[in-house]
């Protein structure tokens, strides 16, 4: 197992392969946890984005969603308009 830490968008991540995969990408893919103090995301690559020296990490965790989310689910949060990340009221 390949782990990295790295320093990204000010903060240090722990990136590590999970061992789940879907069952049609196991021989090409490999699904990647990236990890900092209070945030945890995950991306799915090719192979060869990951197992070589110098992956392009930043592509990576810019292509990474936040983990258990999935892009065409909106949150409850976000659905009811209650998203905390909305700073738009001015509280």
């Amino acid at each position: 197992m390949i782990e990295r830490f790295v320093a990204l968008q000010g903060r240090t991540w722990l990136i590590r392969p999970r061992p789940e995969v879907r069952k049609d990408e196991l021989p090409n893919h490999v699904t990647l946890e990236l990890v900092t103090d209070n945030e945890t995301r995950v991306v799915s690559c090719r192979r060869e984005e990951w197992e070589i020296d110098t992956p392009d990490l930043a592509a990576l965790l810019a292509r990474s969603v936040a983990s258990g989310a999935s892009r065409s689910v909106a949150s409850p949060r976000a659905a009811a308009g209650s998203d905390p990340g909305d700073q738009s009221s001015g509280a």
